[in-house]
């Protein structure tokens, strides 16, 4: 295994420091599945995988800073990760090339400087400079600049999600990463009191964030003008519009960085990973460091489906900690707070009936018309199927549609029934409660898409105040389902009204209590146990 993984890497003989990091990963906090996923992408002598890498105000970054990064590309190499550089066109590109190229041969990295990334040939039609078979083990370092066969002349690009688009379609290597590497890090969240978004699905959230963005710095740019006619003294004058600039600044910066992710990861299978995060962050050889923490897993630092209660430092020590001699002090900031992982991701469809009938569903039981599809329209059929593929169990569906019609609080269809998430409402009348009832997704979309992350976080959007759902005792996942709850209950305890019963079930709760204590509510509690405890499972006998 280990020769595999070092002949994929590019070390032709194992040493201590290769043989450290390959153990580490193989024994961190990574689950089996992402460590088998791990040796299955990276370990492969069939595909060489490839990162694509931007940094954003190269020449104003640290120099400590970057001597540390050179470092860290040096180990993504060593995991199987072949690295190509892009050249951020806001900055003098020349001097851009020859400071990456100083820092990456200082580590013994040997790196090439090409002085276009595109030819638009006499067609209009585009083709790569990079030819990456040629290169062997050398690292391109790629001018965003487009040769015209048309002009006979190199242009610089105005268009940089336009150009990093064309150029990973022409590019004839697998792109499995693409890094923004920036000074303002990951996306803003307005959610996340302004630390950055952890995880966007931009197949849904694209749109909405795009324009978001694009109405933030509409904005400003009215503050901006607003003030430059003010009539306030001229020492604030200048703070607020020092403030304004960087602000809008910032914000320009997401957007493209946002448009970049988007144009690139459309041309690219849906396995791909974007990564922004800041220097400061990718940079870390001794904590938390999203690029190598990312080729293991596939995903971000922290669930974005965590509750804020359980976002603490809770990230020490990790497998790419090896020790390094004289290894120079950066910024300390929680890479966590600063990087956004970015997919892109799969179609969700949210249904709101409160009660399925043969006009809002299909394969609807006891009616025997032809399937007429339909976005508006519920696949009961395919909804059942995946249930009975995830619970290895039959349905019984008539019994079940028997139960939740009336009931029904929404239901969540992740791609072609990939993913889906089925919640109730249950209680008594004037008090009822939603209720996750089923939850399943296959098994190809578990882990590196993030889907149950993007489900629960769903799920909490639409009923922020109060989630229940519960789980057997012996069931894997519960660790993952404690997470993400604010309390949890064994179903056969006796709560106080002497009507204790035997369950082979847990119940986790959910929501944002005004009060530090999420078992404050004790009549609340007692209702969740005894209304979820008693609910009649749907199975075939």
């Amino acid at each position: 295994m280990f020769r595999r993984l070092y002949q994929t890497a590019g070390y032709s003989q194992p040493n201590g420091l290769n043989k450290e990091l390959i153990l580490a990963v193989l024994n961190s906090t990574a689950t089996k599945r992402e460590a088998q996923n791990y040796l299955k992408k990276y370990g492969s002598d069939k595909i060489q995988n490839h990162c694509l890498v931007m940094i954003r105000g190269l020449l104003k970054q640290d120099s400590k800073a970057l001597s540390c990064f050179a470092v860290t590309i040096k180990r993504l190499k060593m995991l199987g990760v072949k690295p190509m550089f892009v050249l951020h066109p806001g900055q003098d590109v020349e001097e851009q090339a020859q400071l990456l190229d100083y820092h990456l041969h200082k580590e013994d990295l040997r790196a090439v400087c090409l002085s276009e990334a595109l030819v638009r040939n006499f067609n209009g039609s585009y083709q790569s400079i990079v030819q990456y078979a040629q290169l062997k083990d050398l690292i391109p370092i790629i001018k965003p600049r487009i040769f015209d066969e048309k002009t006979c002349a190199s242009k610089p690009t105005t268009n940089v999600p336009e150009l990093m688009g064309q150029l990973v379609r022409q590019l004839d290597c697998h792109i499995d990463k693409v890094v923004i590497i920036s000074d303002f890090g990951g996306i803003s969240s307005g959610e996340r009191q302004d630390n950055a978004h952890v995880f966007i699905n931009l197949s849904q959230e694209f749109e909405s964030l795009s324009d978001s963005l694009s109405k933030d710095i509409k904005v400003l740019n009215a503050k901006v003008s607003n003030n430059e006619k003010s009539s306030v003294d001229a020492m604030q004058l200048i703070l607020d519009m020092d403030k304004l600039k960087q602000t809008y600044t910032r914000q320009h910066a997401h957007l493209e960085d946002l448009q970049i992710m988007d144009r690139v990861l459309s041309e690219l299978p849906i396995s791909a990973t974007g990564i922004i995060t800041a220097l400061s962050a990718a940079s870390n050889l001794f904590k938390n460091n999203p690029l190598l923490h990312n080729v293991l897993t596939d995903r971000s630092l922290i669930s974005s489906s965590l509750p804020r209660f359980k976002r603490g430092n809770q990230l020490s020590h990790a497998w790419y900690e090896l020790p390094v001699d004289n290894e120079p002090v950066v910024d300390l900031k929680d890479a966590a707070l600063i990087t956004t992982v970015v997919k892109k991701g799969v179609n969700i469809k949210v249904f709101d009936y409160r009660t399925l009938n043969e006009k809002n569903s299909i394969g609807f039981p006891g009616i025997s018309s032809l399937p007429t599809p339909s976005n508006d329209k519920v696949n009961i059929t395919k909804l059942k199927a995946i249930i009975d593929q995830s619970f290895g169990r039959k349905l019984d569906i008539k019994h079940y549609l028997k139960r939740i019609n009336g009931q029904i609080a929404a239901i969540i269809v992740i791609g072609d029934y990939e993913g889906i998430a089925i919640l109730t409402f249950e209680g008594p009348e004037g008090a009822k409660f939603p209720y996750l009832d089923k939850f399943a997704v296959m098994p190809h979309l578990k882990g590196s898409l993030g889907i149950s992350d993007i489900m629960f976080n769903l799920m909490f959007q639409k009923f922020p105040k109060e989630l229940v759902w519960r789980s057997r005792s012996d069931n894997v996942v519960n660790k993952w389902y404690f997470q993400r709850s604010v309390g949890v209950l064994d179903l056969s305890m006796d709560l106080g009204k002497n009507d204790a019963k035997p369950s082979i079930f847990k119940l986790f709760f959910h929501g944002d209590n005004d009060k530090e204590d999420p078992f404050c509510d004790f009549e609340r509690l007692q209702t969740y146990s005894k209304y979820v405890r008693d609910i009649q499972p749907s199975w075939d006998t």
